[in-house]
């Protein structure tokens, strides 16, 4: 089975004390074959540095998706941005990240702190080549990762924190890789990681931020796809075709719904045992296994939950903060949340619990919600398949 690496992504930042918008500013993008991370930190704060960072990101994110060499791209951006009145400069740092579906890793680097890489739970320095462009440095890596790696990158406002007050020379670079090791033995969820984080950030600064302060954290998925299966098959006979099409596919395997659920259990001779030690109960069914199966689910009333929790999220699923005891909508939030590409395959039988069969199909319960669940994680960066059956 050939592999692929993906990553999901994550960021917070805190904005200088007195400033209304942050300073640093990140894009996300993508290749035919990669996907960009790209973060930037504006000269001084406020308005004017949010400005200087997001032409950066942006002239960055169109340029390099392009094919433009770097060369070309330091220099577009040293006559693009508007010079400092005062400083009679225009500056902006820039971090770039690009991860291949191979697993390789490229880095850009100018003026950012150097990012932090964790393999395998230990800390990874990489050799960096240094070009000299347009009087700038700018430092290039190239390496390859692994499933759950993570590599973190951020504005110098973190490695500043305390400075004055709790250190004499700030956190600094060095102890925030070490903070960043401890919290990756404790957890692999990216976003208690950058928040644990930025919390410390905030407290070393006294709550009163000295500097706009952003930590993106990045963490290498295999093979980021999930088949969910929910519905019968319109037709009983190709039941055993289409459950052997849902195992056909590589990455997390989810059934949502009773009478799939059998189905499934019934063509592969496998019985479902159902999960209540650790769930959440209440307004949701609890959960099931199976072998070869990420998640067993009840069907209408837990899409009908995914996708309220869908509805909530503005620019990135981890805006939403997932309990430690998940029901099985959260379950399924979460397994989405790392996830690139979703395939969903939609059995065309009516429930008629939930529907009038002289109705049809497109008028169904189920349709509705994926379709609403199919637009909610585009809108969320996901690519969706959907497959009637």
């Amino acid at each position: 089975m050939i592999k692929m690496i993906s990553a999901t992504v994550y960021k917070n930042s805190l904005n200088k004390f007195g400033e209304q918008v942050c300073g640093d500013n990140y894009q996300l993008g993508k290749t035919e074959d990669s996907k960009l991370i790209i973060l930037s930190d504006g000269m001084g704060s406020g308005i004017k540095a949010s400005i200087l960072s997001i032409l950066t990101t942006e002239i960055i994110g169109t340029m390099y998706k392009k094919g433009v060499k770097i060369e070309e791209i330091v220099d577009t951006i040293t006559k693009t941005l508007p010079v400092c009145k005062v400083r009679g400069i225009a500056y902006s740092t820039f971090t770039l990240v690009q991860i291949f579906k191979s697993g390789k890793v490229k880095i850009i680097n100018y003026d950012n702190p150097s990012p932090v890489i964790l393999t395998k739970g230990e800390l990874y320095k990489p050799k960096y080549i240094t070009k000299r462009i347009n009087e700038k440095d700018i430092k290039i890596t190239e390496f390859e990762i692994f499933a759950e790696d993570f590599i973190f990158i951020m504005s110098d406002g973190l490695v500043h924190a305390g400075l004055g007050r709790l250190m004499n020379f700030g956190w600094g670079e060095e102890n925030i890789a070490n903070y960043l090791k401890r919290m990756y033995r404790k957890t692999r969820e990216i976003k208690y990681i950058v928040d644990s984080l930025i919390a410390v950030t905030e407290s070393y600064y006294g709550f009163e931020p000295g500097d706009d302060s952003t930590l993106i954290g990045i963490k290498s998925i295999e093979n980021p796809i999930a088949t969910i299966f929910t519905g019968p098959p319109l037709n009983p006979k190709t039941d055993e075709y289409y459950v052997k099409r849902f195992f056909s596919r590589i990455g997390k395997k989810v059934i949502c719904g009773g009478t799939t659920s059998n189905i499934v259990s019934r063509v592969l001779d496998e019985e479902i045992e159902i999960k209540l030690e650790g769930e959440k109960l209440g307004k949701l069914p609890p959960t099931g296994t199976m072998k070869g199966v990420d998640l067993i689910t009840e069907g209408v009333l837990t899409l009908k939950y995914l996708n309220r929790m869908l509805d909530k999220c503005k620019d990135n699923m981890h805006e939403i903060n997932i309990p430690e005891k998940m029901n099985s909508g959260e379950k399924l939030f979460s397994i989405l949340t790392e996830c690139d590409e979703v395939n969903i395959l939609v059995g065309r039988k009516v429930n008629a619990f939930y529907h009038n069969p002289n109705l049809p199909f497109d008028m169904s319960i189920r349709s509705t919600l994926i379709r609403g669940l199919s637009k909610n994680l585009e809108r969320l960066g996901k690519t969706v398949n959907i497959e009637y059956c």
